[in-house]
């Protein structure tokens, strides 16, 4: 069970989290002004291929965030339905809410959709957490509700190969692959090679924030070797200050052993970085957009590197 409380009750977290809900799920997202009660609508709107032709239709979404008091959402918190909808030109209206609606609101949004005046949905809090549990919007869960995640930190999916699975851990969305199906070590091992990629010191603060983005673990059962893959996502005017593949190798160390003692090492890693300058402040920017990983899935499922192991390439401080 998700705890709806850990985000602040002045609403501006839940509001964030619906925005990255929708955005996730393939809308095109914008935020209104501020509203009467001090919170901001959403205007996204959605598209669709069609039989015929392309179309699209814009939603006005409503986020209500009355978790810490517990109460429903009332007729009072969602006056006006048809006019907020005709200002903003759209045909929808979708009510979000941490906890649920009141039996009134939701006669009033059927009785407006069968009237024919605007569509109308609504995502209670169980419906939102129900949705949060895809692999596409699973790491929001860890972003916006860390203790709640706490409780379940792995997500596993089956996919079409039986030696290759999609996860996520933690806020990571990850594949992970095996040379033999059904070998893959204890998922504690991907959980090392996780921290070792967080030990890494990172600079910038909101906008200018740097991020390494683990996407993908191939262990080569005949060897005991793991190959890693991992993004270094810098924003594109901030090279000045991009970690540099040695630095990062100092913590890395690939081609050594994951774990080690006084004896020697085990599960070599090999671990590949690549580089990639982003656009941070971009309403479509994501820390795990599918373009990170279309490309590279063949690399991916047999553990050749892209670009070189990381103490073989060259990031951008080093031209």
């Amino acid at each position: 069970m998700l705890d709806f409380k850990e985000l602040p009750s002045d609403g501006v977290r839940f509001e964030q989290l619906i925005r990255e809900m929708l955005i996730r799920s393939g809308f095109e997202v914008h935020w209104t002004g501020v509203g009467p009660d001090g919170g901001r609508d959403l205007v996204a709107t959605e598209s669709a291929a069609g039989i015929l032709a392309p179309f699209s239709r814009k939603w006005l979404v409503s986020c209500k965030h009355n978790a810490h008091g517990g109460g429903s959402v009332s007729l009072n918190d969602v006056a006006d339905i048809v006019d907020a909808c005709e200002a903003v030109d759209a045909e929808g209206y979708l009510l979000t809410c941490s906890t649920q609606p009141s039996s009134s609101v939701v006669r009033r949004l059927e009785e407006l959709e069968s009237r024919g005046k605007v569509l109308t949905r609504f995502w209670d809090g169980v419906e939102i957490e129900k949705r949060l549990n895809i692999p596409e919007l699973f790491p929001l869960v860890h972003q916006f509700m860390p203790e709640s995640a706490k409780a379940q930190p792995w997500k596993i999916y089956a996919t079409q190969s039986p030696s290759v699975w999609a996860a996520n851990y933690k806020d990571y969305f990850l594949y992970m692959s095996c040379r033999i199906g059904h070998s893959f070590p204890a998922l504690t091992e991907v959980e090392a090679i996780a921290a070792k990629l967080e030990a890494i010191t990172l600079p910038g603060d909101g906008w200018t924030q740097h991020y390494l983005r683990l996407r993908a673990v191939y262990y080569d059962d005949k060897h005991e070797q793991f190959s890693v893959f991992a993004d270094y996502l810098y924003p594109k005017d901030d090279v000045k200050n991009v970690v540099s593949p040695c630095a990062i190798d100092d913590v890395l160390k690939t081609g050594s052993g994951l774990h080690s003692d006084d004896i020697g090492d085990w599960y070599l890693t090999h671990w590949d970085v690549r580089y990639i300058p982003v656009h941070p402040y971009s309403d479509r920017f994501q820390l795990d957009s599918a373009e990170y990983y279309e490309n590279s899935m063949s690399n991916f499922t047999v553990g050749f590197s892209r670009n070189g192991w990381i103490d073989e390439i060259v990031g951008p401080n080093d031209h």
